[in-house]
């Protein structure tokens, strides 16, 4: 009976190649070793062992010492529990704590990475995210060592609870090798990188960064690392110290590394110190540089507190040339309301990083419209602590936006959270940009890499120099360059921002700032006494431009209105850059002040003359006050028209000989030419008001105001239509 039991179990073997499944006798498999066991008993009459006995000491001794082959696929082990067991798959590293290794059956992806909050696909990509990763304990393995992404094969464990297990033997780490170079983002004539350094130096207590001289220099020395390992041309930078400090700790030390003056930061007016975060921009001063004004998509806060906090410093936007070509981009880094510290799929704050993307796009299409920048090549890039499906996001790819992380490396990742890995860093580009982007890559020298290597512990390698890993994109800029003269047509409503004007305080703690409920530029100084606050125009190009029309409107409150003049100041300077108290500034008259508290009074007036052709004037706004007489001043509607000249000198009053004649009567301009002309009729602000074609004699009904009449290629100063 025994020997024909057991040859039935070898027939079954031969059947199952090599492998019997025994079920419920002992919940495992027994393996050619049972084959091998049997050739010894064929003679079963030379066995002096009871048969019963026998047959239950084969298969107690065969299920001890055989593991049972199991597949993880996200359903619990429960049937396998006190069971030693082989996986018989490729399992992957998620993630590590103590000596806890998170390992799963690929690398799991955040569901807000790959579906959309609040559907039923979200809900099911959660469910599968939860159950899906087992927590091995390993007293006996260093995991501090194992990279996040390593994969193990054939791992035999004891299982321990429904997703536990115990690993005590060893096991064999494979695809955990660090990267040591860029990665390939095509042949890129220009490489730019986009990345969370959690960079601060101010002294040690109460700050985000280092806690004492020693842990700055390791983290320095990382970062350093890094850096010149990334060989960028521009660095966009978000979590670094507000003001100057860590930026100049950056370009100092890849300087030291590299060679004097290579590396330099853009100038931000940012001068207040403390630990706040904010984003900045470290260039090549050899391969591209800095153009006009930064730009701010968000406003500073009302207050001296929030003012200080710097949020508005977390979204910088800065046009650059690139010098070997002359070709302009712009660059836009952000950094997005974080989650402060909530569950990644429960969608903490979104109304705010929506905000974010919203004053962020506003900001861009106003400066496209303005022509301010004279180039539509766009890059977002930042921390936007979000998802690739979370609404941000969507919102900028439906804003003509193009995910190029998505395009490029749809399967990667920048950050690792929960064990899962996600985009919250991102790189997007315009229309526009897209065709010259030659590639794009994260580079994984952080998110993968145990807390061990982390500055604090001690390690001096480039690795887990941040949380975040960088992004690299490559650029190979070929647009056709704009070359003729462009009118200016600039305005900046104050409504949501600043824009591209810049905030300075030179006395007290206040600032110039957005006033969101009335749409407007303010300066107060009630909460903080004396003060002298410049809100700063960008730096314009006349070079080649006439007939310069300045508007704004403006009205001020409290005080006494008698005094309001003296609190009001309008500023121009042609040798800026970037500190109000270097430059050299003449004041202008303001020809209409409030006469009343909260009236508002509109101003048009000419840049003088020896403004015009000059290539870097600056307007700005000076508002003084003392501790007796504090009222508040609020700008709006700021609009600025120039118009090209083909000749090197000013076109002069009307006064001038010209091939026409122009005057007004009631609500009508007469234009007589001596030959054929085309006319386009502009208001101060620069918007087309009437255009006819070619004619020797127009008439044009227009209502009582003033414009600016182009003649065929002549612009005329200013016309008065009664």
């Amino acid at each position: 009976m025994v020997k024909r039991d057991l040859e039935g179990l070898l027939e079954l073997r031969n059947k199952q190649n090599d492998t019997v499944n025994v079920g419920a006798t002992c919940g495992g498999t027994l393996k050619s070793t049972l084959s091998q066991f049997i050739v010894s008993l064929r003679d079963i009459t030379k066995i002096t062992m009871k048969p019963h006995l026998l047959l239950a000491s084969v298969l107690l001794f065969l299920c001890s010492t055989l593991d049972a082959q199991v597949v993880f696929d996200g359903s619990p082990l429960t049937s396998y529990i006190g069971q030693t067991v082989t996986f018989d798959q490729t399992l992957y590293v998620c993630g590590r704590y103590g000596h806890n290794l998170y390992l799963s059956y690929e690398r799991m992806r955040l569901p807000e990475e790959v579906t959309i909050f609040g559907t039923p696909a979200y809900d099911s990509a959660q469910t599968t995210f939860s159950q899906g990763f087992l927590t091995a304990y390993c007293p006996n393995i260093s995991t501090d060592t194992i990279r996040s992404g390593a994969s193990i094969s054939q791992l035999s464990a004891t299982v321990t609870g429904e997703r536990n297990l115990q690993i005590y033997s060893p096991i064999t780490i494979a695809n955990n090798q660090r990267p040591t170079h860029r990665p390939d983002v095509g042949d890129a004539r220009l490489i730019v990188c986009g990345a969370n350094l959690e960079y601060y130096c101010p002294d040690w207590q109460g700050t985000y960064g280092a806690e004492s001289d020693e842990e700055f220099a390791v983290q320095h020395t990382k970062l350093m690392k890094a850096l010149l390992n990334i060989d960028a041309d521009l660095y966009a930078f978000a979590e670094i110290q507000q003001g100057s400090i860590a930026l100049d700790s950056i370009v100092r030390g890849l300087n030291s590394a590299t060679a004097p003056s290579r590396y330099s930061f853009v100038t931000d007016g940012d001068t207040i110190i403390n630990s706040y975060t904010k984003v900045g921009f470290v260039y090549r001063s050899d391969k591209v540089v800095p153009i006009l004004s930064l730009g701010h998509p968000y406003g500073p806060a009302s207050n001296t507190y929030g003012m200080r906090s710097g949020y508005h410093r977390r979204e910088y936007v800065q046009a650059f040339e690139e010098l070997s070509t002359a070709e302009r981009f712009i660059v836009s880094m952000n950094h997005f309301k974080s989650k402060s510290g909530g569950d990644s799929t429960n969608n903490f704050y979104n109304a705010n990083r929506m905000e974010n993307a919203e004053h962020l796009t506003y900001f861009l299409e106003a400066e496209q419209d303005n022509n301010y920048y004279q180039d539509p090549d766009i890059l977002i890039l930042g921390d936007l602590n979000c998802g690739t499906m979370e609404e941000p996001i969507r919102f900028l790819e439906s804003s003509g936006y193009t995910n190029l992380m998505h395009l490029y490396a749809p399967d990667q990742y920048s950050y690792t959270y929960r064990n899962g890995v996600e985009y919250l860093d991102h790189a997007l580009a315009s229309s526009s940009l897209v065709n010259q982007v030659t590639g794009a890559q994260p580079y994984h020298i952080n998110a993968d890499e145990s807390y061990y290597h982390y500055y604090p512990y001690g390690d001096t390698s480039m690795y887990r120099y941040s949380d975040h890993d960088p992004l690299i994109v490559g650029l190979n800029l070929h647009s056709t360059p704009v070359t003729e003269c462009q009118d200016y047509h600039y305005n900046e409503s104050f409504a949501y921002s600043l824009g591209c004007f810049a905030a300075q305080s030179t006395i007290g703690d206040s600032y110039w700032y957005t006033y969101d409920n009335y749409e407007c530029a303010c300066a107060n100084g009630y909460y903080s006494g004396a003060n002298e606050d410049w809100l700063v125009s960008p730096t314009f190009d006349f070079s080649n431009k006439d007939n310069i029309q300045l508007s704004f409107r403006h009205t001020l409150g409290y005080g006494s209105p008698v005094t309001y003049a003296q609190h009001c100041h309008l500023m121009i300077s042609n040798n800026y850059a970037g500190d109000v108290r270097t430059a050299t500034w003449e004041e202008l008259p303001i020809p209409n002040i409030p006469s009343y508290a909260w009236g508002f009074e509109e101003n048009i007036l000419e840049i003088p003359e020896p403004y015009r052709f000059q290539n870097q004037v600056t307007i700005a706004f000076k508002y003084t006050v003392n501790e007796n007489d504090i009222p508040a001043w609020e700008i709006k509607d700021f609009a600025l028209y120039a118009s090209c000249t083909d000749d090197s000198t000013a076109i002069a009053p009307i006064v001038r000989e010209e091939p026409f004649t122009i005057y007004s009567s009631p609500n009508a301009l007469h234009i007589q030419c001596a030959t054929p002309q085309s006319i386009v009729i502009y208001d101060v602000l620069g918007r087309t008001i009437a255009q006819e074609g070619a004619s020797e004699q127009h008439v044009i009904s227009l209502p009582t105001g003033v414009y600016l009449a182009r003649i065929g290629r002549n612009t005329v100063k200013k016309v008065i239509v009664r």
